[in-house]
């Protein structure tokens, strides 16, 4: 028989041991209804940088600076990654980290903005935004502005798949016009009819934008006429960010080559984009603007000024293609005052 004294204590011990049990299994029960634990800081970093990364390929924007890959066989350091010299830094060239231009959402495919076709010879062209520089390379003869123009059209244009509009397509449109015109006007994307005849603005719009021509003295063939997306978006809707990023670099290529005093961007899309801007156009119109050294004059869109076909409308759209008359030195008509229709 157990001593008395020796009882107590197992009993004692017992009753602890069920105390502590029960206060585990009640803590389990609260932690589990309080959800799973919190994530650690660096779960928290790599969810923010994935997130980065996402958005980064959905806008076509660069969140995230990129240094140069280095084909030294030395292995990366501190000391080596600051050992680049003032004069490479201040060079406006694609070693800059940081590019404010749209970048291709597939950046294993090369666009012809970014490094050249080795059999278009032609200016290289940079997507680093509205503000850089983009004449590397001195001006072509107008034969051969005409012969890149259409091996970028032939080569590169006509097979692109680097977005889904080649999807839905009946042809791309690229562009008409003088190469070596001095207004280049820049619209938003086809439409059924662009899509259809392969040339731009040849619709209702495009036959407004012919008086407007027009009425500067000119002619279609004497201005070079070009849309921000070679392809039409399906229901004319506005192209996504990642389809203009994936297309524009032919559009400046365009630039490079024909190189105008002066680009009249035709609607919001096109404007926000040549500019980087999410300014409206009642902003942005009226003014001038500068995009890589070019004077650049928003207005309204064709398409617009027909929907909203007030004296209002067209005389803002008549005073903004008499700036653009000034800046390159072509006679005003005497009735200023009169506005194409």
């Amino acid at each position: 028989m157990r001593h008395p004294r020796a009882l107590a204590r197992s009993h004692k011990f017992c009753h602890a041991r069920h105390n502590a049990v029960r206060r585990a299994v009640v803590t389990d029960d609260v932690l589990s209804s309080e959800g799973p634990p919190r994530p650690s800081p660096a779960a928290i970093a790599r969810a923010t940088i994935r997130r980065a990364l996402r958005a980064e390929a959905a806008l076509g924007q660069r969140l995230v600076p990129k240094l140069r890959r280095s084909t030294s066989t030395q292995p990366r350091t501190a000391d080596a990654l600051t050992s680049i010299s003032p004069q490479s830094q201040g060079q406006g060239s694609t070693s800059s980290s940081l590019q404010r231009g749209p970048i291709p959402r597939n950046a294993s495919t090369p666009s012809i903005g970014d490094q050249p076709h080795t059999d278009v010879a032609g200016p290289s062209v940079e997507p680093l935004g509205p503000h850089r520089p983009l004449f590397a390379d001195p001006p072509l003869d107008r034969a051969a502005r005409i012969t890149h123009l259409d091996q970028l059209d032939r080569d590169h244009v006509r097979a692109c798949q680097k977005c889904r509009l080649c999807q839905t397509r009946t042809q791309t449109v690229f562009g008409v016009g003088d190469p070596e015109a001095d207004i280049f006007f820049i619209g938003e994307g086809p439409g059924e009819n662009e899509d259809l005849r392969g040339e731009p603005f040849v619709g209702r719009a495009g036959e407004l934008l012919t008086k407007m021509i027009g009425a500067m003295g000119l002619s279609r063939e004497r201005v070079y006429i070009a849309n921000i997306v070679k392809c039409r978006p399906p229901n004319n809707r506005a192209p996504m960010p990642d389809e203009t990023a994936a297309c524009t670099p032919y559009l400046e290529q365009q630039l490079a080559l024909v190189r105008p005093r002066a680009i009249v961007t035709l609607g919001l899309p096109a404007t926000q984009y040549m500019l980087q801007s999410r300014d409206p156009m009642s902003r942005l119109r009226g003014r001038w603007h500068t995009w890589r050294g070019i004077d650049l004059m928003p207005t309204y869109h064709p398409a617009y000024v027909l929907r909203q076909y007030t004296p209002e409308t067209r005389q803002a759209v008549w005073s903004d293609l008499q700036l653009v008359m000034q800046k390159i030195g072509l006679k005003i008509p005497a009735k200023t005052g009169d506005s194409p229709s």
